[in-house]
């Protein structure tokens, strides 16, 4: 009898041992799962924070390249046109104004204008002719 209750004692520990085995590794499973998660969801929160932060941070400085880039354009059409205005027309009397380093030539272009000798207080000079329309 008393090898019988070892036999069956020795049974139920192996049973026992099995099963806290067993229920420690699912605890620990739940335990390294829950922990992941809350991790996953700690970083998540965290990469979300620092990207708002860097979003509200950068958009000033957006709004101020983006200004810049407008002001630029606006100067550079605003002087060509200026220089435009105060430029003679030339064009309009049928005559190309070329600018070159070593000087600026004035091309007789079209039709309308050709190049003369005319007399201006007894001198005699070089002189562009253009016929009136």
């Amino acid at each position: 009898m008393r090898s019988e209750n070892a036999a069956l004692m020795e049974a139920q520990l192996q049973s026992f041992r099995s099963d806290l085995k067993t229920i420690a590794e699912s605890g620990l499973a739940i335990i390294k799962t829950d922990t992941e998660t809350y991790l996953l969801r700690v970083r998540k929160h965290l990469m979300r924070r620092s990207a708002n932060t860097e979003k509200t941070a950068s958009m000033p400085l957006v709004w101020m390249v983006l200004i810049a880039c407008c002001l630029g354009m606006s100067v550079t059409i605003t002087a060509f046109s200026v220089r435009s205005w105060f430029e003679p027309k030339m064009h309009t009397l049928g005559v190309t104004v070329m600018e070159r380093p070593d000087a600026t030539y004035l091309m007789a272009t079209g039709e309308r204008t050709t190049l003369q000798r005319c007399t201006l207080a007894d001198q005699e000079l070089n002189c562009l002719r253009v016929e009136k329309e």
